[in-house]
């Protein structure tokens, strides 16, 4: 018999690990499968030719999209003070109109991983790919609001939590994408995978950070290179822990 009382748990098993290439969710978890993050980091700088231009055209167009969005709202704020809204009300409107836009764009910018793993697979990449996963937003939406409501609480807490939560769901958002999974699955395979790598995933990802805050003092010049190898980085770890499907591969 069931036990209706019973804390509801996310099945992190994943049924068909044939057509996986790279490493599978159980082994992730499990804690077996081994990483070099600075070694990951010196094979994505090798492989960084041919990934450039479509891992920039890819970020123009959600930057673009961002833009899009700002314009979309200045209409709709005039319309609003034309109506006899007060400019309090007005900014209000113009930051709610900008946020679901924004919220809107989330499949866009998680989809960039996908081009990283395509590439590391020698696959075609097309920046204009990222727009594909617009179906994915429910989820990705409900993903992002629950890990941005359970890293808060970390944080108020004992700001610790908030740390290790904000580290640990760093693919949370690339799961729901790639592998279709609820936003909760999502989320704690993400949490249970990166838990057992979580001190040289910090390190990674501090070290990403500085780096292409140092393109900064080359007026982002350096961003050329920093950006993409940043994006193929992430995409390479995200391969070998948790594997790509035969899908994320397919011409």
């Amino acid at each position: 018999m069931s036990d209706i009382y019973a804390t509801p748990v996310a099945d992190l098993r994943h049924n068909d690990q044939s057509s996986l290439v790279g490493g599978n969710i159980d082994d992730a978890i499990a804690g077996n499968i081994e990483i070099s993050m600075l070694g990951t980091m010196a094979e994505a700088w090798r492989d960084l030719s041919g990934f450039k231009l479509p891992c920039h055209l890819a970020f123009l167009l959600y930057f673009a999209a961002l833009i899009l969005v700002s314009l979309i709202s200045l209409p709709i704020v005039a319309g609003a003070i034309l109506i006899g809204a007060d400019q309090a009300s007005a900014a209000t409107i113009s930051m709610v109109v900008q946020s679901l836009g924004n919220i809107a764009l989330i499949p866009l910018f998680f989809a960039i991983h996908l081009l990283g793993m395509r590439h590391a697979e020698r696959k075609s990449v097309s920046a204009s790919s990222i727009f594909g996963y617009f179906h994915k937003l429910p989820t990705l939406f409900l993903c992002y609001i629950i890990m941005v409501l359970l890293i808060t609480l970390g944080s108020l807490l004992l700001v610790l939590p908030g740390i290790y939560l904000m580290i640990a769901y760093v693919f949370a958002m690339v799961l729901v994408i790639e592998k279709d999974m609820t936003a909760w699955r999502a989320l704690e395979t993400s949490r249970k995978a990166i838990t057992r790598k979580w001190f040289p995933m910090f390190g990674l990802l501090l070290l990403i950070m500085l780096i292409n805050m140092l393109g900064i003092l080359t007026l982002t010049i350096a961003w050329i290179w920093t950006i993409p190898w940043s994006a193929l980085t992430m995409s390479m770890v995200y391969t070998r822990l948790f594997g790509a499907e035969a899908q994320t591969l397919a011409d």
